[in-house]
């Protein structure tokens, strides 16, 4: 089935945008002039905070316009977007058993852990590698800051808390009174649109797939992250080159603040950000373009692959994941492994021992 997938996307997109095993060089070590770009627009469907450190105020960005005025948008760092990301690709390699059961996010302990096609794909590092030594994986995946196209007034609101007690109220027994710890809150509203750019460096299909797969993610965010689905992920082009293009969440912004209306409805501004951006993207880009029905047909592709096509995908990016971190030499499959030298302690042999010494026997 891996050979089929490949066939259909190079049918799609082209062969010479991704990565082989080339001259003893495996896929996911090759260093070429291979991109692919997803833009995706999201779209908050509930209410997100969005904040740093301070925990009143949602982050934001003064905008300079070309007409000499200010205008303060919404950013979103792209670390929370890849993040959570990166975690939805560590449970679909989970359910496909192509990760070390021990493998923690952000706290990996063994070099051998990184031999998964997530780590491979989004970056990795052993964090806790001790006498185990430390090693790293570059992302392969880039990010850049989302903006929102509409103004922090206009998609943001304040609301008031108050801590609850241990009883689950606001009523302090120990004092006879009602708490009074008061805090505000900022949150994004829903129906807020963040034009996005993903960008995958020499990438083979079933690292495409993964990624793409991986947008499936809903819950954003730190604490709004546990209140169920807050941002539907939509793949609006992809595109296909040889260099990554020259448009970002930011100049996509700042060009569509003049044409913001008080009659824009939802459905018109969602088309306005789609048109700009893909005009862009046939204008500025050298390559291939894939939108509107092509992309909806490769879109139904993904998702109506079966449990043993993304079987076989995942046993495929696992091989690339273990051939790339044995040509980096981050594992040596010939070196031995160290194996603990017997002692004797008043004439007994320590229990850690023992199978060492059956071996010599």
């Amino acid at each position: 089935m891996s050979k089929n997938v490949k066939e259909y996307i190079y049918s799609k997109f082209g062969e010479n945008c991704f990565a082989k095993n080339e001259d003893g060089i495996p896929a996911f070590a090759q260093n070429k002039r291979r991109v692919v770009t997803l833009y995706v627009l999201r779209e908050t469907i509930g209410p997100m905070i969005d904040r740093s450190d301070d925990p009143e105020s949602t982050i934001t960005l003064v905008m300079q316009l070309d007409s000499g005025k200010e205008k303060e948008i919404v950013e979103i760092p792209a670390r929370k977007f890849k993040s959570k990301e990166k975690l939805m690709g560590l449970k679909l390699c989970r359910m496909f058993n192509v990760i070390d059961p021990k493998y923690e996010y952000n706290k990996v302990k063994e070099i051998s852990y990184l031999g998964n096609p997530n780590s491979a794909i989004f970056g990795d590092s052993v964090v806790e590698g001790g006498d185990a030594g430390q090693a790293m994986l570059p992302s392969r995946v880039f990010y850049s800051s989302s903006y929102s196209i509409r103004s922090r007034p206009d998609i943001t609101k304040q609301l008031m808390h108050n801590s609850l007690s241990e009883a689950g109220t606001m009523w302090d027994r120990s004092s006879g009174s009602n708490r009074t710890s008061l805090f505000n809150t900022e949150y994004i509203l829903p129906g807020v649109f963040f034009p996005s750019f993903i960008t995958i460096k020499n990438p083979t299909p079933e690292s495409l797939i993964h990624l793409i797969l991986s947008l499936s993610e809903r819950s954003y965010g730190a604490q709004t992250s546990i209140t169920g689905p807050n941002i539907r992920n939509n793949i609006i082009g992809i595109y296909c080159g040889e260099e990554e293009l020259p448009i970002t969440s930011y100049t996509v912004s700042r060009d569509l603040q003049l044409r913001l209306t008080d009659e824009l409805t939802s459905d018109s501004l969602r088309e306005m950000i789609n048109n700009h951006v893909l005009d862009l993207m046939r204008k500025e880009g050298k390559g291939k373009v894939i939108c509107d029905n092509n992309l909806n047909d490769f879109l139904e592709w993904i998702n109506h692959l079966s449990s043993s096509d993304l079987t076989e995908i995942y046993n495929s990016l696992k091989e690339d994941a273990t051939d790339l971190i044995k040509y980096a030499n981050i594992v040596n499959p010939e070196k031995p492994e160290k194996k603990n030298k017997v002692k004797k302690q008043n004439g007994k042999h320590e229990i850690g021992e023992i199978d060492e010494m059956r071996e010599e026997l």
